[in-house]
């Protein structure tokens, strides 16, 4: 599992980051998540699944080791 900064998903998903934050306020591009107080990044299959469901292509199924962990830091967010 890889975490991502702004730039890279910018760059990953072709997209400036202003257009980004518009869409994370709006609900419709993942959130990130605090890496350290003031610092928050994406988990990178998070964005590839985002950018297969956009292309109408269905995302690879996680592992349960991947989802577990994902669950795991998303409760640690809230």
């Amino acid at each position: 599992m890889k975490a991502i900064r702004i730039k890279e998903v910018a760059a990953k998903v072709g997209l400036g980051q202003s257009t980004l934050y518009r869409m994370i306020a709006d609900g419709r591009f993942p959130k990130p998540f605090e890496l350290v107080p003031g610092r928050t990044a994406w988990i990178e299959s998070d964005i590839d699944d985002w950018l297969a469901e956009r292309a109408g292509k269905k995302p690879a199924a996680p592992s349960e080791r991947e989802v577990d962990s994902h669950l795991t830091q998303q409760m640690q967010v809230q």
